[in-house]
């Protein structure tokens, strides 16, 4: 790989971390909106955060072959 690719890729990684980060956010909101109390609600941001960045990293992992 070069260093191009890499870079790439970490910023890549970067900006999926951001959008689960942003999603795990969204769905604490969603559950204090609902009326959960905060422990709770932190449960469910961080279920929907960690979920949202294993999908990333699995499309990543079945893109980055056929680009390299």
């Amino acid at each position: 790989m070069s260093v191009h690719i890499l870079v790439l890729l970490m910023l890549t990684l970067g900006v999926g971390l951001a959008l689960a980060l942003f999603a795990g956010g969204i769905a604490f909101g969603v559950a204090r909106w609902g009326g959960a109390p905060v422990p709770e609600a932190i449960n469910r941001g961080t279920f929907v955060a960690f979920s949202a960045m294993v999908l990333f990293l699995t499309l990543l992992a079945i893109v980055v072959p056929l680009v390299t």
